[in-house]
């Protein structure tokens, strides 16, 4: 039973072996003389782009959070109850503008009393120099009555920036925050009254490492994105680099300025920071225009209607295009298309970018 098992699987190998060579011979029968085994012989159909010269960027990524320009906790000069509060979170205000009074009718009466001494100390003072002009006045008493005089002045310019510490005025102009002050409350010197940003410009604090500095400048460009607005880059230049490097990270602290006319941009916000290191034009290839074999890249060029493999080494990618260096000249038309079917020294037919999808499907049959 065994001896006839082995028989029959050895009948089946033949009867297939045969059915094969005969198949095979009937294929190289219906080859037509001189085709190179295209379906339909003839060239190869291929799509070109030409070489374009692109700017490429080194860039160094990192992250950052955004600052005021200006930017201060506003405290009272003097600790007094609240009569007035005069603006309302998120207000713009400008340099001068009142924000909070405290009560201030000590501080007036106190400034009514020392204005009368100075009436009283300068009336004093006359009478004495007309005195001295008559000769019936000595030095001494002339001196004292300037001394007076001074000390009533004195104790009057304390009094108006007594009064004048009871008003709490913005110091620059910018955006208010929160308060929350209220009228009638008691405060203290040291009782926080509210925020105020300068946002006309906004800065970006981040960090990059210390092997960067020998090309670290002030004006590089910088490309910024927020969380916040995803679709959006905001450009932006290095305003100030930090005179030392971090010992326990090794990076050097940096800033960089946007223009924020528009205020969007707020304080606190997480910004990813792309540093520009540097540009430089390169020629740029199509990225399915590259071959790989190995270690080695190639492209094929069209020279003639002949495609030549040309060895190119690849650099940095923009979009769809590739950085490349090599025998290359812009405006060089490279294959991008039935690259499987080119070799080095093929007559290759270009056709027109229309035909693109005719192409597709001839090269999937």
């Amino acid at each position: 039973m065994k001896q006839l098992r082995l028989l029959f699987g050895c009948a089946l190998l033949g009867a297939a072996a045969i059915g094969g060579f005969r198949y095979t011979d009937d294929m190289l029968a219906a080859t037509p003389p001189g085709s190179s085994g295209r379906p339909g012989g003839g060239d190869v159909a291929v799509l070109t782009q030409p070489v374009e010269t692109l700017t490429f960027s080194e860039t160094v990524e990192a992250v950052g959070t955004t600052l005021a320009r200006q930017s201060v906790v506003l405290r009272p000069s003097a600790a007094g109850r609240v009569t007035e509060v005069s603006f309302e979170a998120g207000d713009r205000v400008s340099t001068g503008d009142v924000l909070l009074r405290l009560d201030d009718a000590e501080a007036r009466a106190a400034l009514a009393s020392a204005e009368a001494t100075v009436s009283e100390a300068s009336a004093a003072f006359e009478r004495q120099q007309q005195l001295q002009e008559r000769g019936s006045a000595a030095e001494a008493t002339l001196q004292s009555a300037r001394a007076a005089l001074l000390r009533a002045e004195a104790e009057r310019d304390m009094a108006i920036n007594t009064l004048q510490d009871r008003v709490l005025r913005a110091p620059f102009d910018g955006l208010v925050g929160l308060t929350d002050i209220a009228l009638g409350q008691l405060i203290d010197s040291s009782d926080e009254i509210t925020t105020l940003d300068d946002l006309s410009v906004v800065e970006v604090a981040f960090n990059v490492p210390e092997r960067f500095i020998a090309r670290l400048a002030r004006g590089q460009s910088v490309s910024l994105t927020s969380p916040a607005y995803p679709d959006e880059t905001f450009e932006a230049t290095i305003g100030a680099i930090d005179t030392r490097v971090d010992q326990s990270t090794r990076s050097i602290a940096l800033r960089a300025t946007v223009p924020n006319d528009d205020g969007r941009l707020t304080a606190g916000m997480f910004m990813r920071v792309s540093l520009v290191l540097d540009r430089r034009q390169a020629p740029a290839v199509p990225e399915r225009a590259l071959s790989v074999a190995g270690a080695m890249s190639y492209i094929h060029v069209v020279e003639g209607g002949t495609a030549r493999r040309v060895a190119v080494s690849v650099g940095a990618q923009q979009g769809d295009m590739i950085e490349v260096s090599g025998e290359l000249v812009e405006g060089t038309a490279v294959i991008v298309s039935n690259l499987h079917r080119v070799d080095d020294g093929m007559t290759v037919e270009l056709i027109e970018p229309a035909s693109t999808e005719t192409l597709a499907s001839d090269g999937e049959s």
